[in-house]
C-alpha cells in the first residue's frame, strides 16, 4: 500500500502562461471567479501532458483519470481583460489514491490568486460508477521523475 509523500519541497512543479480572454471576464471588465479555476485546470492538464499523461488514460483494463474531489481558489486581486499570468503549478503530496496540487496565479510577479485541487486516480468502468485505485509507482515516477522506495 502507498504511503503518503508530503514534503516540505514540492514533489514536481510547472508553470503555464495564460492571457485573459474577454470570455473569462464578467461584465465589470474583472476576470469572472471561474477563469481562474480553469486557469488551474489547464495547467494541470499541461503539466499531465509535460510528463507524459492525460486527465484520460486507457491500460488494458480500461479508463482512468483524475477526477476533482476538491476544489479550493482564493482571489487577491482581480484580473483584467488581455493581462497576462503565469500559473505556477506544484505538486505536494501523494497519497495512495490521491494527489494535491497547490496553484499560485502570478501577474508580474505578483500572486493575484491561490488555489489547490486534490484529485484521486479513478478507474472508469462503462457499466459501473467510477472508483478510486491506488496510483501505481509508474504513474508516481512519471509525475515526480523520482522513484520512491517507501512507496510500494
Amino acid at each position: 500500500m502507498c504511503q503518503s509523500t508530503r514534503h516540505p519541497e514540492p514533489l514536481a512543479t510547472f508553470e503555464h502562461p495564460w492571457t485573459v480572454r474577454f470570455v473569462d471576464t464578467d461584465t465589470n471588465g474583472s476576470a469572472h471567479f471561474s477563469s481562474y479555476v480553469k486557469m488551474m485546470e489547464e495547467a494541470e492538464y499541461a503539466f499531465l501532458r509535460s510528463r507524459g499523461l492525460s486527465v484520460v488514460l486507457h491500460d488494458a483494463r480500461g479508463t482512468k483519470g483524475f477526477p476533482r474531489l476538491s476544489a479550493e481558489l482564493q482571489i487577491l486581486r482581480p484580473l483584467a481583460f488581455e493581462e497576462e499570468v503565469m500559473v505556477r503549478l506544484s505538486l505536494t503530496e501523494i497519497d495512495g489514491k490521491q494527489l494535491t496540487y497547490e496553484f499560485n496565479i502570478l501577474s508580474q510577479e505578483e500572486i493575484v490568486a491561490k488555489g489547490t485541487f486534490v484529485v484521486a486516480l479513478c478507474r472508469f468502468p462503462g457499466d459501473k460508477p467510477p472508483y478510486a485505485i491506488l496510483i501505481s509507482e509508474e504513474i508516481e515516477t512519471a509525475l515526480t521523475g523520482k522513484v520512491n522506495s517507501l512507496n510500494h
